[in-house]
């Protein structure tokens, strides 16, 4: 299927599934990124970036979440281009002070850098960039203080993780009534109510023709709400992965281990899987490779989806 066409405007910059995908809002004297990707991956962002910029400056950064890799590249992107801040308004409670943030690392092993923002955006309120007028509107789920920017002139929505082309951000298992699965569903219903023509993915390249894409996501949230521990195993798996493009490779003698000393797999194994770290190893390698999400060369465990 072709790419859908996008305001010239409007530039995306697509990247893996460690980075977010970096959207370029050009305006004159005033260009405008949303979102900065994974920390240790910065240089490379900052030379995207500045290749899409063209030689201009640039003179905002707003994000559409605060998870590490949509925001762990502002510290980077904000000193090389000398360019103000601005997160969503709810977020402001788990990177200030950044203790919380730190903390919040620990239990998934991923990185971020602290930095400075200048601004916040919330629900409701609104920029301008790109020649176009971008309405700030809630996505709880994946992440409970998310927000979607839509430009209802040109019908783009820059989605964040609250929509995939096949899916969208994992939502953490609850034991009984998940609000977050249920705020999960009160998203895709209002990006339906949107009716965006585009759609700007976290991740992925941007789509249109989105039923396909938002019956794909509420039969993962329905799945996962019948059945916590479907949703338990998903979510290791989407944490693995990413240690795993984090990292490079793992050895496979090392997994169990891993498995056992990150709390947040920990936690989805005591809570939910009900395996020891061995027999959880041995699972989640088998189903990954299942899936051909990882390979196995010279006794190591590889991603084979890109960055």
């Amino acid at each position: 299927m072709p790419l859908p066409v996008l305001p010239p405007a409007v530039r995306v910059i697509v990247r893996g599934w460690l980075n977010s995908n970096q959207v370029l809002l050009r305006s004159p004297g005033a260009h405008v990124l949303v979102d900065s990707g994974y920390c240790t991956h910065a240089a490379r962002t900052i030379a995207l970036v500045a290749q899409a910029l063209e030689g201009e400056g640039l003179a905002g950064l707003v994000n559409t979440h605060c998870h590490s890799d949509h925001m762990g590249g502002n510290a980077a992107v904000a000193a090389r281009f000398d360019c103000s801040v601005c997160v969503p308004a709810g977020e402001v409670k788990h990177i200030v002070p950044w203790t919380p943030q730190s903390v919040w690392m620990e239990q998934f092993d991923q990185r971020a850098e602290p930095f400075e923002f200048h601004d916040t955006i919330a629900a409701g309120e609104s920029f301008e960039a790109g020649g176009l007028h971008w309405e700030a509107h809630a996505a709880p789920g994946h992440d409970m203080d998310a927000l979607v920017y839509f430009a209802p002139q040109a019908r783009v929505l820059i989605a964040g993780d609250a929509l995939w082309e096949n899916g969208m951000g994992f939502v953490w298992p609850e034991d009984g009534p998940n609000p977050h699965i249920d705020a999960a569903f009160e998203t895709l219903d209002a990006i339906e109510r949107l009716a965006p023509a585009v759609v700007i993915p976290g991740h992925g390249p941007p789509f249109g023709e989105i039923g396909r894409s938002l019956a794909t996501a509420r039969s993962r949230l329905a799945a996962f709400s019948a059945d916590p521990v479907k949703g338990a195993r998903y979510a290791m798996k989407a944490l693995f992965v990413f240690a795993l493009l984090d990292k490079g490779s793992m050895a496979i003698a090392d997994v169990a281990g891993y498995l056992g000393g990150v709390p947040s797999h920990r936690r989805l194994a005591e809570r939910f899987l009900r395996r020891e770290p061995m027999e959880l190893a041995e699972w989640l390698v088998s189903d990954l490779l299942r899936s051909g999400a990882i390979r196995l060369e010279g006794g190591r465990a590889w991603p084979t989806m890109a960055a």
